[in-house]
């Protein structure tokens, strides 16, 4: 495997995977283009954050080792301590959205978000559905988000036009959208660091 530089940006795509299983029972027919944005997020964090080498069809291996595969996608709950214990890191599972954007402020790691689509009131910005985005960084309230599902026009539908921004694969938008986009699940989100580094726990 080779190696990258820590902090170095890195990106995956879903999207990329459509011939790659990521089976869920006896449905054969799940990828991870399908159902693997957490795989995705998982990989992207790993790599950022260690320099290791992490794909997402190595990530499929682990959370069916694991028992991380669920109905339509991932269990980071299940799928985090797993991750973290092959590459070094630490994790947290929050639904305060406050404690991420101060995490992320002090620059201590990343944030995987999970948020939880349409409903009453409320347009997915991220999503319609469910599904998971790496918060990489923030600036003041604004944050850096890694989308697994990023593709042009994904957010110019009403409900989402304006409210995020994007710059080749990163895309910008303010920490009230993503907890508006969260406030229905639960756990939220999980936070990575690498150990030892300040306890966030």
């Amino acid at each position: 495997m080779t190696d990258r530089q820590k902090g170095e940006n890195v990106f995956y795509n879903q999207n990329d995977y459509p011939d790659v299983p990521y089976p869920y029972k006896n449905d054969i027919h799940n990828t991870i283009a399908s159902a693997g944005c957490g795989l995705c997020a998982c990989c992207m964090v790993v790599e950022a954050l260690t320099g290791a080498s992490f794909t997402p069809p190595e990530a499929a291996e682990m959370a069916l080792r694991c028992g991380a595969r669920v109905a339509f996608g991932t269990d980071m709950s299940t799928m985090a301590p797993a991750v973290c214990a092959k590459f070094g890191l630490q994790y947290a599972l929050t639904d305060d959205c406050g404690r991420v954007l101060q995490f992320l402020q002090q620059k201590k790691g990343m944030a995987v978000a999970n948020p939880g689509g349409d409903r009453d009131g409320w347009t997915g910005v991220y999503t319609d559905t469910c599904h998971y985005v790496v918060i990489a960084a923030a600036e003041g309230m604004h944050v850096k988000v890694w989308d697994p599902m990023l593709m042009p026009g994904r957010y110019d539908v009403p409900g989402r036009k304006g409210k995020v921004t994007v710059d080749g694969n990163d895309t910008y938008t303010d920490i009230n959208t993503i907890a508006r986009d969260c406030e229905n699940r639960t756990p939220a989100y999980t936070l990575f660091w690498r150990e030892g580094d300040a306890s966030w726990k």
